[in-house]
């Protein structure tokens, strides 16, 4: 992708070539029908859009503003053709003629049939059992938003997830349950996405999701959702119901790994550590030896001791984990002491802790760091199940 495409992300810009391909496709004899269905992809995007028309049409790559010009003359020389000839006909004729006669680019022009040609390009980019992408169009779409995230210097995230029980699945029922249960957790992935996250059947019975503009904290959120769906899972097969079991590994850009193929070991290694944990784990990358990931979470947090009916505003929250979350506060708690903490996730929503202080310590003069062990964990403004949804259409 040049510099002048980079306005869209990888996934629009691949949804914008579907979207067009369709559009040639739809009418292959009429250009004026042909024109009329592109024309919601041409406004707004027309500079973009007619570079990807011409590559579809006769396979040369133009700049934008010579593919504009190129596309106007075209569309004019359809005109004139089908008048000459009293008779309709298609783009791909016109754009032959034109860049054979008119403008010669193409020596030795070969057609071919425009339902091949979607089937051959879907092929090399669609999974032809999930629906999902293939993974080799996958790693040039991951590759293209990694190089986005490091340009506009924002976090995103990759989560693996592979089936616990795929292979039990296959020997003891065959392969055409296995394959129902690889489309259903397809759907899953496919129905819960945003438009901007990238989903990959990644070979046998490993699923990837890049979820761009996405911390390691809302990642995990994200991860869990997904996890909890697909481990609810179960597919009827000769009168038989038959569970589906999934582990996952989690890694974030650039916490875990500034470039793409170590942001893919990362997260493979969280997923290698989920299954050694035992099944239905989604585990996240991390270098320390610890019982739980801690993951950085700046927030501010309202605190109130359980002891005495009293409020405060802490500093802000540094990070948390599975098992905790450590805090700074300008007061000091006994070891112990439990605590009920607040924490804003978005506009609307607010996480709501209940801990007892197992650390206590003074790096300051006025602030303490408080480590609290988790006893309880809710969510008053919305449910978990709502923030999940919320993170997958829009967080950042």
């Amino acid at each position: 992708m040049t510099i002048e495409d980079q306005k869209k992300t990888p996934a629009e810009h691949h949804l914008l070539q579907q979207n067009i391909l369709d559009s040639l496709s739809s009418a292959p004899g009429d250009f004026t029908a042909q024109c009329n269905h592109l024309k919601p992809f041409l406004s707004g995007n027309e500079k973009e859009a007619c570079k990807i028309i011409l590559y579809n049409l006769v396979q040369l790559t133009f700049t934008q503003d010579e593919a504009c010009e190129h596309w106007h003359a075209i569309v004019q020389h359809a005109k004139n053709m089908q008048s000459r000839l009293n008779r309709s006909l298609g783009l791909t004729t016109a754009a032959s003629d034109y860049f054979s006669t008119i403008k010669p680019s193409l020596d030795n022009p070969k057609l071919i049939e425009f339902s091949r040609f979607e089937e051959t390009l879907k092929s090399a980019h669609q999974d032809f059992l999930t629906g999902l992408l293939s993974r080799s169009a996958f790693q040039n779409l991951f590759e293209q938003e990694l190089s986005r995230a490091k340009r506009r210097s924002y976090d995103t995230t990759l989560i693996f997830f592979d089936l616990d029980n795929f292979k039990k699945i296959n020997d003891e029922h065959g392969h055409l349950a296995g394959d129902e249960a690889l489309k259903q957790v397809g759907a899953i992935l496919l129905g819960s996405k945003r438009k901007e996250d990238i989903a990959c059947r990644f070979g046998g019975d490993e699923f990837v999701i890049l979820l761009p503009e996405t911390n390691k904290f809302m990642g995990m959120m994200v991860g869990r959702k997904l996890l909890g769906r697909i481990n609810k899972l179960a597919i009827h097969y000769n009168g038989r119901s038959i569970p589906i079991n999934c582990s996952g590994g989690l890694a974030s850009f650039p916490l875990d790994s500034s470039d793409a193929q170590g942001l893919m070991d990362s997260a493979d290694r969280a997923l290698y550590r989920a299954k050694s944990q035992g099944t239905h784990q989604l585990a996240l990358f991390s270098e320390e030896k610890r019982t739980f990931t801690r993951i950085e979470l700046q927030r501010n947090v309202t605190i109130r001791s359980l002891a005495i009916k009293e409020k405060e505003i802490c500093n802000q929250s540094k990070n948390i984990s599975k098992g905790g979350i450590l805090i700074s506060c300008s007061n000091k708690f006994d070891i112990g002491a439990r605590l009920e903490l607040q924490i804003p996730l978005q506009e609307d929503s607010t996480m709501t802790i209940t801990g007892s202080v197992v650390r206590v310590e003074q790096f300051d003069t006025n602030l303490y760091d408080i480590g609290l062990s988790f006893l309880s964990l809710d969510s008053t403004a919305t449910s978990s199940e709502v923030i999940a949804d919320y993170v997958l259409q829009q967080l950042s």
